[in-house]
Protein backbone atom coordinates (compact mmCIF):
# COMPACT_ATOMS: atom_id res chain seq x y z
CA UNK A 1 0.00 0.00 0.00
CA UNK A 2 3.02 2.59 0.88
CA UNK A 3 4.84 1.52 -2.70
CA UNK A 4 1.71 2.63 -4.18
CA UNK A 5 1.22 5.87 -2.67
CA UNK A 6 4.85 6.85 -2.86
CA UNK A 7 3.95 8.94 -6.30
CA UNK A 8 0.70 10.42 -4.64
CA UNK A 9 1.02 14.29 -4.69
CA UNK A 10 1.23 15.93 -1.39
CA UNK A 11 -2.05 17.20 -1.38
CA UNK A 12 -3.14 14.03 -2.54
CA UNK A 13 -1.49 12.79 0.93
CA UNK A 14 -3.48 15.21 3.02
CA UNK A 15 -6.58 14.15 1.74
CA UNK A 16 -6.29 10.78 2.71
CA UNK A 17 -4.85 11.80 6.08
CA UNK A 18 -7.79 13.46 6.29
CA UNK A 19 -9.84 10.56 6.22
CA UNK A 20 -7.70 9.05 9.08
CA UNK A 21 -5.38 6.91 6.72
CA UNK A 22 -2.25 6.08 8.56
CA UNK A 23 -0.15 4.57 5.95
CA UNK A 24 -0.45 8.07 3.50
CA UNK A 25 1.07 9.29 6.98
CA UNK A 26 3.90 7.42 7.08
CA UNK A 27 4.64 8.30 3.12
CA UNK A 28 4.65 11.77 4.04
CA UNK A 29 6.92 11.57 6.57
CA UNK A 30 9.32 9.54 4.67
CA UNK A 31 9.38 12.01 2.34
CA UNK A 32 10.52 15.33 4.38
CA UNK A 33 11.55 13.22 7.69
CA UNK A 34 15.70 13.75 6.24
CA UNK A 35 15.26 17.30 5.40
CA UNK A 36 12.99 18.07 8.55
CA UNK A 37 16.15 16.48 10.52
CA UNK A 38 18.65 18.81 9.00
CA UNK A 39 16.16 22.22 9.69
CA UNK A 40 15.78 21.37 12.80
CA UNK A 41 19.79 20.33 13.42
CA UNK A 42 20.53 23.74 11.69
CA UNK A 43 18.03 25.68 13.55
CA UNK A 44 18.71 24.32 16.96
CA UNK A 45 22.88 24.89 16.57
CA UNK A 46 25.18 24.08 19.76
CA UNK A 47 21.90 22.64 21.44
CA UNK A 48 21.23 20.43 18.89
CA UNK A 49 22.15 16.77 20.29
CA UNK A 50 21.39 14.08 18.82
CA UNK A 51 18.26 13.58 21.76
CA UNK A 52 17.30 16.82 21.01
CA UNK A 53 16.67 16.45 17.49
CA UNK A 54 15.14 12.99 17.66
CA UNK A 55 12.54 15.32 20.42
CA UNK A 56 11.75 17.92 18.29
CA UNK A 57 11.40 15.90 14.92
CA UNK A 58 8.96 13.49 17.06
CA UNK A 59 6.96 16.73 18.30
CA UNK A 60 6.58 18.39 15.14
CA UNK A 61 5.40 14.60 13.57
CA UNK A 62 2.88 14.49 16.06
CA UNK A 63 1.97 18.28 15.58
CA UNK A 64 1.74 17.39 11.70
CA UNK A 65 -0.86 14.15 12.33
CA UNK A 66 -2.99 16.11 14.55
CA UNK A 67 -2.84 19.36 11.90
CA UNK A 68 -3.30 17.41 8.92
CA UNK A 69 -6.22 15.57 10.71
CA UNK A 70 -8.10 18.31 10.56
CA UNK A 71 -6.96 21.12 7.96
CA UNK A 72 -5.07 20.78 4.43
CA UNK A 73 -2.60 23.69 4.06
CA UNK A 74 -2.19 25.12 0.46
CA UNK A 75 1.45 24.25 0.52
CA UNK A 76 2.06 21.05 2.55
CA UNK A 77 5.93 21.42 2.75
CA UNK A 78 6.33 25.23 3.79
CA UNK A 79 3.52 23.93 6.37
CA UNK A 80 5.95 21.23 7.78
CA UNK A 81 9.18 23.46 7.78
CA UNK A 82 7.28 25.88 9.75
CA UNK A 83 5.99 23.49 11.92
CA UNK A 84 9.50 22.50 12.83
CA UNK A 85 10.87 26.00 12.62
CA UNK A 86 7.98 26.76 15.63
CA UNK A 87 9.35 23.48 17.45
CA UNK A 88 12.46 24.56 17.57
CA UNK A 89 11.81 28.01 18.72
CA UNK A 90 9.58 26.22 21.40
CA UNK A 91 13.03 24.05 22.53
CA UNK A 92 15.19 27.24 22.70
CA UNK A 93 12.97 29.00 25.11
CA UNK A 94 12.40 26.53 27.43
CA UNK A 95 15.09 26.73 29.77
CA UNK A 96 14.49 23.55 31.10
CA UNK A 97 14.65 22.20 27.89
CA UNK A 98 13.23 18.52 28.99
CA UNK A 99 12.11 15.88 27.53
CA UNK A 100 8.31 16.02 26.28
CA UNK A 101 6.66 13.10 26.62
CA UNK A 102 4.32 11.92 23.72
CA UNK A 103 0.90 11.20 25.37
CA UNK A 104 -0.30 9.44 21.97
CA UNK A 105 1.42 6.25 22.59
CA UNK A 106 -0.07 4.29 19.52
CA UNK A 107 1.11 7.34 17.16
CA UNK A 108 4.13 7.57 18.90
CA UNK A 109 5.14 3.64 18.01
CA UNK A 110 4.15 4.71 13.99
CA UNK A 111 5.79 7.43 13.81
CA UNK A 112 9.18 5.46 15.62
CA UNK A 113 8.58 2.62 13.64
CA UNK A 114 7.57 3.62 10.08
CA UNK A 115 9.07 6.98 10.05
CA UNK A 116 11.85 8.51 12.15
CA UNK A 117 15.01 6.36 12.31
CA UNK A 118 16.59 5.71 15.76
CA UNK A 119 19.23 7.67 17.15
CA UNK A 120 21.80 5.33 16.70
CA UNK A 121 21.47 5.40 13.02
CA UNK A 122 21.62 8.79 13.17
CA UNK A 123 24.71 9.55 14.81
CA UNK A 124 26.39 7.31 12.19
CA UNK A 125 24.79 8.91 9.11
CA UNK A 126 23.98 12.69 10.20
CA UNK A 127 26.52 14.15 8.17
CA UNK A 128 25.93 11.97 5.19
CA UNK A 129 22.17 12.62 5.25
CA UNK A 130 23.46 16.81 5.72
CA UNK A 131 25.37 16.50 2.89
CA UNK A 132 22.63 15.19 0.65
CA UNK A 133 20.20 17.71 1.47
CA UNK A 134 23.29 20.07 -0.36
CA UNK A 135 22.43 17.72 -3.62
CA UNK A 136 20.48 19.19 -5.94
CA UNK A 137 16.75 17.63 -6.43
CA UNK A 138 17.34 14.84 -9.28
CA UNK A 139 21.26 14.12 -8.14
CA UNK A 140 19.42 14.06 -4.45
CA UNK A 141 16.98 11.38 -5.67
CA UNK A 142 18.92 8.93 -7.50
CA UNK A 143 21.53 9.14 -4.21
CA UNK A 144 18.19 8.53 -1.84
CA UNK A 145 17.02 5.74 -4.08
CA UNK A 146 20.10 4.44 -4.42
CA UNK A 147 21.20 4.17 -1.23
CA UNK A 148 18.87 4.46 1.22
CA UNK A 149 16.00 2.70 -0.95
CA UNK A 150 18.30 0.75 -2.20
CA UNK A 151 17.23 0.74 -5.41
CA UNK A 152 18.85 -0.55 -8.60
CA UNK A 153 20.22 1.76 -11.22
CA UNK A 154 17.45 -0.11 -13.36
CA UNK A 155 14.88 0.04 -10.82
CA UNK A 156 15.34 4.18 -10.52
CA UNK A 157 15.62 4.58 -14.12
CA UNK A 158 12.03 3.00 -14.98
CA UNK A 159 10.93 5.10 -11.82
CA UNK A 160 12.18 8.65 -13.41
CA UNK A 161 11.86 6.77 -16.97
CA UNK A 162 15.05 8.29 -17.71
CA UNK A 163 17.61 6.39 -19.64
CA UNK A 164 20.53 4.14 -17.74
CA UNK A 165 23.04 6.18 -18.46
CA UNK A 166 21.26 9.33 -16.91
CA UNK A 167 21.11 7.68 -13.89
CA UNK A 168 24.44 6.81 -13.64
CA UNK A 169 25.61 10.31 -14.68
CA UNK A 170 23.69 11.70 -11.64
CA UNK A 171 24.72 9.31 -9.02
CA UNK A 172 28.32 10.07 -10.11
CA UNK A 173 28.20 13.98 -9.85
CA UNK A 174 25.67 13.33 -6.40
CA UNK A 175 28.71 11.46 -5.07
CA UNK A 176 30.81 14.56 -6.44
CA UNK A 177 28.83 16.89 -4.31
CA UNK A 178 28.94 14.66 -1.09
CA UNK A 179 32.70 14.41 -1.20
CA UNK A 180 33.37 18.33 -1.47
CA UNK A 181 30.29 18.73 1.35
CA UNK A 182 32.32 16.62 3.48
CA UNK A 183 35.32 17.98 2.77
CA UNK A 184 36.44 14.64 0.65
CA UNK A 185 39.27 14.82 -2.02
CA UNK A 186 37.28 14.90 -5.44
CA UNK A 187 37.75 11.83 -7.09
CA UNK A 188 37.87 14.23 -10.70
CA UNK A 189 39.94 17.69 -11.37
CA UNK A 190 38.04 20.79 -10.36
CA UNK A 191 38.19 23.72 -12.65
CA UNK A 192 38.09 27.19 -12.29
CA UNK A 193 34.96 28.70 -14.42
CA UNK A 194 37.66 30.58 -17.07
CA UNK A 195 38.34 30.59 -21.04
CA UNK A 196 40.37 27.02 -20.45
CA UNK A 197 37.26 25.20 -18.42
CA UNK A 198 34.51 26.13 -21.18
CA UNK A 199 36.38 23.97 -23.47
CA UNK A 200 35.66 21.27 -21.71
CA UNK A 201 31.98 21.58 -21.61
CA UNK A 202 29.40 20.37 -24.25
CA UNK A 203 28.91 23.89 -26.03
CA UNK A 204 24.92 24.89 -27.23
CA UNK A 205 23.99 24.65 -30.69
CA UNK A 206 24.16 27.61 -32.48
CA UNK A 207 20.84 26.92 -33.43
CA UNK A 208 17.97 26.91 -31.34
CA UNK A 209 16.71 23.43 -31.00
CA UNK A 210 12.78 23.23 -31.87
CA UNK A 211 10.61 23.57 -28.98
CA UNK A 212 7.10 22.21 -28.47
CA UNK A 213 5.02 23.36 -25.78
CA UNK A 214 1.48 21.84 -24.33
CA UNK A 215 -0.69 22.65 -21.82
CA UNK A 216 -1.38 19.31 -20.01
CA UNK A 217 -4.55 18.72 -17.79
CA UNK A 218 -2.84 18.57 -14.48
CA UNK A 219 -3.39 21.26 -12.56
CA UNK A 220 -0.62 23.41 -11.04
CA UNK A 221 0.82 23.02 -7.62
CA UNK A 222 2.48 25.56 -5.17
CA UNK A 223 6.09 25.89 -6.56
CA UNK A 224 8.84 27.38 -3.82
CA UNK A 225 11.13 29.31 -6.29
CA UNK A 226 14.90 29.71 -5.16
CA UNK A 227 16.45 30.89 -8.08
CA UNK A 228 17.78 34.09 -8.28
CA UNK A 229 14.96 36.36 -10.99
CA UNK A 230 15.52 35.17 -13.63
CA UNK A 231 19.27 33.76 -13.80
CA UNK A 232 18.24 29.88 -12.84
CA UNK A 233 20.91 29.50 -9.78
CA UNK A 234 20.21 29.05 -6.78
CA UNK A 235 22.90 31.09 -4.26
CA UNK A 236 23.50 28.59 -2.28
CA UNK A 237 27.18 27.09 -2.04
CA UNK A 238 28.22 24.57 -4.93
CA UNK A 239 25.21 25.32 -6.64
CA UNK A 240 25.83 25.65 -10.30
CA UNK A 241 24.14 26.25 -13.52
CA UNK A 242 24.60 26.76 -17.86
CA UNK A 243 21.96 28.54 -19.84
CA UNK A 244 22.01 30.06 -23.43
CA UNK A 245 20.18 32.93 -24.91
CA UNK A 246 18.74 32.91 -28.44
CA UNK A 247 17.12 35.66 -30.27
CA UNK A 248 15.08 35.62 -33.30
CA UNK A 249 16.29 36.25 -36.82
CA UNK A 250 15.33 36.67 -40.54
CA UNK A 251 11.90 37.65 -38.73
CA UNK A 252 11.38 35.41 -36.94
CA UNK A 253 11.94 31.96 -38.47
CA UNK A 254 15.05 31.10 -37.55
CA UNK A 255 17.04 31.47 -33.73
CA UNK A 256 20.62 32.08 -32.97
CA UNK A 257 22.35 31.28 -30.16
CA UNK A 258 23.35 35.26 -28.75
CA UNK A 259 24.86 34.27 -25.26
CA UNK A 260 25.92 31.71 -23.23
CA UNK A 261 26.31 31.92 -19.00
CA UNK A 262 27.61 29.83 -16.88
CA UNK A 263 27.06 30.55 -12.75
CA UNK A 264 28.21 28.93 -9.74
CA UNK A 265 27.98 30.01 -6.26
CA UNK A 266 31.80 29.58 -4.08
CA UNK A 267 31.61 31.35 -1.02
CA UNK A 268 29.89 32.50 1.47
CA UNK A 269 30.29 36.71 1.67
CA UNK A 270 29.02 39.71 3.47
CA UNK A 271 27.75 42.48 1.79
CA UNK A 272 26.89 45.47 3.85
CA UNK A 273 26.52 43.56 6.94
CA UNK A 274 24.41 40.67 4.91
CA UNK A 275 25.22 37.27 5.14
CA UNK A 276 24.78 35.90 1.27
CA UNK A 277 26.51 33.74 -1.24
CA UNK A 278 29.35 34.74 -4.10
CA UNK A 279 28.42 33.61 -7.38
CA UNK A 280 31.00 33.55 -10.32
CA UNK A 281 29.64 34.62 -13.64
CA UNK A 282 31.08 33.26 -16.95
CA UNK A 283 29.67 35.33 -20.08
CA UNK A 284 30.50 34.88 -23.81
CA UNK A 285 28.80 36.94 -26.05
CA UNK A 286 28.58 35.17 -29.70
CA UNK A 287 27.98 37.52 -33.02
CA UNK A 288 24.72 36.78 -35.05
CA UNK A 289 23.76 38.32 -38.33
CA UNK A 290 20.28 40.21 -38.09
CA UNK A 291 19.68 40.59 -34.66
CA UNK A 292 17.26 43.52 -33.57
CA UNK A 293 19.25 44.58 -30.59
CA UNK A 294 22.66 43.76 -30.83
CA UNK A 295 25.05 41.74 -28.11
CA UNK A 296 26.14 43.99 -25.19
CA UNK A 297 30.20 45.02 -24.76
CA UNK A 298 30.31 44.65 -21.14
CA UNK A 299 29.51 41.59 -19.36
CA UNK A 300 28.88 40.35 -15.98
CA UNK A 301 31.72 38.50 -13.72
CA UNK A 302 30.28 38.41 -10.34
CA UNK A 303 26.61 38.27 -8.39
CA UNK A 304 25.73 37.90 -5.01
CA UNK A 305 22.50 36.60 -3.70
CA UNK A 306 21.07 34.89 -0.95
CA UNK A 307 18.20 33.01 0.20
CA UNK A 308 15.37 33.88 3.07
CA UNK A 309 12.51 32.19 4.04
CA UNK A 310 9.94 33.67 2.01
CA UNK A 311 12.65 35.75 -0.45
CA UNK A 312 15.43 35.08 -2.87
CA UNK A 313 17.27 38.26 -2.35
CA UNK A 314 19.49 40.05 -5.37
CA UNK A 315 22.33 42.07 -3.06
CA UNK A 316 24.91 42.66 -5.70
CA UNK A 317 26.24 43.06 -9.16
CA UNK A 318 29.65 43.29 -10.60
CA UNK A 319 29.79 44.29 -14.28
CA UNK A 320 33.23 44.74 -16.54
CA UNK A 321 32.96 47.26 -19.69
CA UNK A 322 35.31 46.84 -22.41
CA UNK A 323 37.80 49.39 -21.45
CA UNK A 324 38.76 47.62 -17.97
CA UNK A 325 36.37 49.22 -15.78
CA UNK A 326 34.49 47.02 -13.44
CA UNK A 327 31.82 48.64 -11.73
CA UNK A 328 29.92 47.19 -8.93
CA UNK A 329 26.04 48.18 -7.97
CA UNK A 330 24.52 46.89 -4.38
CA UNK A 331 21.02 47.20 -2.78
CA UNK A 332 22.25 50.45 -1.12
CA UNK A 333 22.38 52.25 -4.65
CA UNK A 334 19.76 53.82 -6.12
CA UNK A 335 17.43 51.73 -8.52
CA UNK A 336 18.67 48.63 -7.59
CA UNK A 337 15.86 47.39 -6.54
CA UNK A 338 13.85 48.53 -9.62
CA UNK A 339 15.91 46.35 -11.88
CA UNK A 340 17.32 43.48 -9.16
CA UNK A 341 15.44 43.14 -6.32
CA UNK A 342 14.23 40.23 -4.10
CA UNK A 343 11.48 38.05 -5.10
CA UNK A 344 8.85 36.20 -3.41
CA UNK A 345 10.15 32.25 -3.01
CA UNK A 346 6.22 31.11 -2.76
CA UNK A 347 4.77 31.50 -6.17
CA UNK A 348 0.29 31.66 -6.12
CA UNK A 349 -1.07 29.39 -8.03
CA UNK A 350 -4.47 30.27 -10.16
CA UNK A 351 -6.03 30.36 -13.27
CA UNK A 352 -5.36 34.69 -13.89
CA UNK A 353 -5.14 34.40 -17.36
CA UNK A 354 -8.59 32.83 -19.01
CA UNK A 355 -8.58 31.98 -22.83
CA UNK A 356 -11.40 33.76 -24.84
CA UNK A 357 -13.08 32.22 -27.71
CA UNK A 358 -11.29 34.44 -30.45
CA UNK A 359 -7.99 32.58 -28.28
CA UNK A 360 -6.72 35.89 -27.07
CA UNK A 361 -6.23 35.95 -23.47
CA UNK A 362 -8.10 38.27 -20.47
CA UNK A 363 -6.16 38.70 -17.10
CA UNK A 364 -8.42 38.59 -14.05
CA UNK A 365 -8.20 42.16 -12.04
CA UNK A 366 -6.80 40.77 -9.04
CA UNK A 367 -4.03 38.50 -10.17
CA UNK A 368 -0.15 39.20 -8.76
CA UNK A 369 2.82 39.93 -10.92
CA UNK A 370 4.02 36.44 -10.42
CA UNK A 371 1.85 33.50 -10.70
CA UNK A 372 1.60 29.25 -11.86
CA UNK A 373 -1.26 28.76 -13.52
CA UNK A 374 -1.06 25.65 -15.19
CA UNK A 375 1.39 22.55 -16.17
CA UNK A 376 2.86 21.76 -19.78
CA UNK A 377 4.92 19.32 -21.50
CA UNK A 378 8.09 21.07 -22.81
CA UNK A 379 9.83 19.22 -25.56
CA UNK A 380 13.38 20.66 -26.12
CA UNK A 381 14.54 18.64 -29.05
CA UNK A 382 14.15 14.98 -28.31
CA UNK A 383 13.41 15.36 -24.75
CA UNK A 384 10.20 16.26 -22.84
CA UNK A 385 9.47 18.12 -19.25
CA UNK A 386 6.20 18.37 -17.28
CA UNK A 387 7.07 22.22 -15.92
CA UNK A 388 4.61 24.38 -14.03
CA UNK A 389 3.99 27.54 -16.20
CA UNK A 390 5.53 30.86 -13.86
CA UNK A 391 3.73 34.00 -15.37
CA UNK A 392 5.52 37.41 -14.46
CA UNK A 393 3.62 40.94 -15.92
CA UNK A 394 3.31 44.04 -14.01
CA UNK A 395 -0.40 44.52 -13.19
CA UNK A 396 -0.96 47.84 -15.56
CA UNK A 397 1.34 46.34 -18.08
CA UNK A 398 1.12 48.06 -21.66
CA UNK A 399 2.57 47.32 -24.79
CA UNK A 400 5.58 48.88 -24.00
CA UNK A 401 6.51 46.16 -21.41
CA UNK A 402 7.24 42.63 -21.27
CA UNK A 403 5.86 39.46 -20.27
CA UNK A 404 7.72 36.38 -18.92
CA UNK A 405 6.42 33.11 -19.19
CA UNK A 406 8.96 30.35 -17.59
CA UNK A 407 8.57 26.64 -17.39
CA UNK A 408 10.04 25.43 -13.69
CA UNK A 409 10.21 21.48 -13.60
CA UNK A 410 9.36 19.40 -10.42
CA UNK A 411 12.28 20.60 -8.62
CA UNK A 412 12.15 24.35 -8.85
CA UNK A 413 14.40 24.16 -11.63
CA UNK A 414 13.67 26.46 -15.24
CA UNK A 415 13.83 24.67 -18.11
CA UNK A 416 12.51 27.38 -20.31
CA UNK A 417 12.44 30.86 -20.06
CA UNK A 418 10.79 33.38 -22.93
CA UNK A 419 10.28 36.71 -23.27
CA UNK A 420 7.73 38.51 -24.95
CA UNK A 421 7.87 42.25 -25.97
CA UNK A 422 5.30 45.00 -25.60
CA UNK A 423 4.51 45.19 -29.58
CA UNK A 424 5.70 48.96 -29.10
CA UNK A 425 8.91 47.88 -27.16
CA UNK A 426 11.05 48.93 -30.37
CA UNK A 427 14.91 48.49 -30.23
CA UNK A 428 15.29 52.20 -31.59
CA UNK A 429 13.17 54.74 -31.68
CA UNK A 430 11.37 55.26 -34.78
CA UNK A 431 11.39 51.96 -35.87
CA UNK A 432 8.55 49.69 -36.60
CA UNK A 433 6.18 48.14 -33.99
CA UNK A 434 7.69 44.40 -32.72
CA UNK A 435 5.32 42.48 -34.35
CA UNK A 436 6.08 44.16 -37.94
CA UNK A 437 9.45 43.46 -37.26
CA UNK A 438 9.24 39.94 -36.31
CA UNK A 439 6.26 38.56 -38.34
CA UNK A 440 6.74 34.99 -38.24
CA UNK A 441 7.25 35.18 -34.25
CA UNK A 442 4.95 33.97 -32.09
CA UNK A 443 2.34 36.55 -30.34
CA UNK A 444 0.91 36.78 -27.27
CA UNK A 445 -2.78 38.97 -26.91
CA UNK A 446 -3.64 39.81 -23.71
CA UNK A 447 -6.43 42.29 -22.59
CA UNK A 448 -6.40 43.79 -26.60
CA UNK A 449 -2.57 44.41 -26.82
CA UNK A 450 0.31 42.24 -28.27
CA UNK A 451 3.33 40.96 -26.94
CA UNK A 452 5.88 39.54 -29.50
CA UNK A 453 8.16 35.88 -28.56
CA UNK A 454 11.28 38.01 -28.62
CA UNK A 455 13.99 36.05 -26.24
CA UNK A 456 14.42 32.20 -25.36
CA UNK A 457 16.27 31.45 -23.07
CA UNK A 458 17.79 27.36 -22.26
CA UNK A 459 19.51 25.58 -18.82
CA UNK A 460 21.67 22.70 -19.93
CA UNK A 461 19.69 20.17 -18.59
CA UNK A 462 16.66 21.11 -21.11
CA UNK A 463 19.61 20.26 -24.01
CA UNK A 464 21.23 17.41 -22.26
CA UNK A 465 24.51 18.97 -21.63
Amino acid sequence: MVELMDNLRDEDLTERINRGEQQAFVVLVRRYERSLATLIGRRLGTAGTVDAVEDVLQETLVQVWRGLASQSPGSVRAWLYQVARNRCSDFLRSSERRERLVDDESLAVMVNRLGAADARRRRVAADVVEAFEAVPLREREALESFYLDGLSIAEIAARHRCALGTIKRRLSHGRDWVRAELDIAPTRRETAMNTDSRAEVAPFPATRPVIVVERLATKATPIDMRELTWWFVVPELRDQVRWAEYQPVQGGATWRLTETTSMRAVRPAVLHDRDCVEIEVDETHETADGLLVPTPTDCHTKVWGRLTDTEVEWLGIERLAPDGTRKLDTFLDDGFELDWGACPRHVEVGEWLVQEPNGSLKRQPDSPVVFADGVFAVRVGSRTFNCTRVVEMEKDVTELDVVILAYVDDGGRTVLFRRYDGDRRTPHDGSPPRGDLLPQADRLAIDGMTFVHSYDYLTAAACDL
